[in-house]
C-alpha cells in the first residue's frame, strides 16, 4: 500500500514539475540584442526573431509589402523602449510560419510595449483568433493615436485628397516621389463589393474578416457603398492585380457628401449614427 502510494506521489510529482515548467517557458525574461524594425526584436535567449504579435508597424524594406512611411520612427521608439532599460519580458506564444518565436514584449518597467508602439501611432493593430489574447488593450491604444492624431494618423486632417488614378499612375516607392508606402486619402468610386473587398477601377480596399470582427464590422454594411464615390486613408500597397491596395485597419471611409462615424469612434465602416459635413475638398 505504502509503496503504491509513493508512487502515485512520485508521478504526480513528476508531472507537476514539467506543467511548471511549460508555464514558465510561456514567460522568458531577457536581453534584446538588436531591433530588426517597429514590431520583430532579437533576444539573448532565443535563437531567430521574435515577432511582437497583434500588432504591424510599416516595412523598414520593401518585400512582400512596400517600406513604408514612419518605419524609422517606429524602429527607433521600439530601441528607446527596450535597449535602454535593462531586461525584457516576452510572453511567447509558439512560433508563426516563418518560424519567428510569436510574443507580447513587456520592458524593464512593465510597460505594455506592443500596445505602446500603436498608441504612439507606429504600429496598427493586427488581429488573429489564437493572438489576440491583449486585442482590447491594442485596440484602445489605437483609438487613443487616432484622437491625438500620432504617428500614421498625423496626415488624417490634411485637406489633400488624391483620385485612385492618380494613385496608381505612380506606384513606385514614396520616398522617391510615388504613393508605394505613403499614407493618404483616396477617392474612387466603388464598381464591386464582394465580402470585405471594396473595388474600383484604380484601387483595391480590403478589411480584415478577423478585424472587421473585432471592431463590429458587418460585410453586409459595405454593399451600401456599391456605386458610391468614397474616401479612404491608409498606407498605398500594390495589388497582385496591378491596382493600387490599401488593407483597412484605419479609422474611417467617407462617402462624398457623408461622413460615416458611430459616436465619434474612430473605427470606420460602423453603423451610420450621426451625419456630419463633407471635409473640405483639396
Amino acid at each position: 500500500m505504502k509503496k503504491s502510494v509513493f508512487i502515485v506521489l512520485s508521478l504526480v510529482l513528476f508531472f507537476s514539475f514539467f506543467f511548471l515548467q511549460g508555464c514558465d517557458r510561456s514567460k522568458l525574461t531577457t536581453a534584446v540584442t538588436s531591433v530588426i524594425d517597429g514590431d520583430s526584436i532579437t533576444v539573448k535567449a532565443l535563437q531567430g526573431t521574435v515577432r511582437l504579435i497583434g500588432i504591424d508597424a510599416p516595412e523598414v524594406t520593401s518585400g512582400s509589402k512596400p517600406a513604408g512611411q514612419f518605419a524609422e520612427e517606429a524602429r527607433e521608439f521600439l530601441k528607446q523602449m527596450v535597449l535602454s532599460n535593462g531586461k525584457v519580458t516576452l510572453e511567447l506564444h509558439g512560433k508563426d510560419s516563418y518560424g519567428r518565436h510569436l510574443a507580447y514584449l513587456f520592458n524593464s518597467e512593465g510597460e505594455f510595449v506592443n500596445a505602446e508602439l500603436v498608441r504612439q501611432g507606429l504600429a496598427r493593430p493586427l488581429t488573429y483568433e489564437d493572438t489576440s489574447h491583449n486585442s482590447a488593450k491594442i485596440r484602445e491604444a489605437y483609438r487613443q493615436a487616432f484622437n491625438n492624431r500620432s504617428g500614421i494618423f498625423s496626415s488624417y486632417n490634411d485637406f489633400q485628397v488624391y483620385d485612385a488614378s492618380e494613385v496608381r499612375e505612380a506606384l513606385y516607392p514614396y520616398q522617391l516621389g510615388g504613393f508605394l508606402g505613403k499614407i493618404v486619402w483616396v477617392e474612387f468610386t466603388v464598381i464591386d463589393v464582394n465580402g470585405f473587398t471594396v473595388v474600383g477601377d484604380d484601387i483595391v480596399v480590403r478589411v480584415r474578416p478577423e478585424e472587421a470582427t473585432l471592431f463590429g464590422q458587418d460585410s453586409e454594411d459595405l454593399q451600401r457603398l456599391y456605386r458610391k464615390k468614397i474616401r479612404v486613408f491608409g498606407e498605398i500597397w500594390q495589388d497582385d492585380s496591378g491596382k493600387a491596395l490599401i488593407l483597412l485597419r484605419d479609422p474611417a471611409i467617407e462617402i462624398t457628401g457623408i461622413s460615416q462615424f458611430a459616436n465619434s469612434s474612430p473605427f470606420f465602416f460602423q453603423k451610420l449614427l450621426e451625419i456630419l459635413p463633407m471635409r473640405k475638398q483639396s
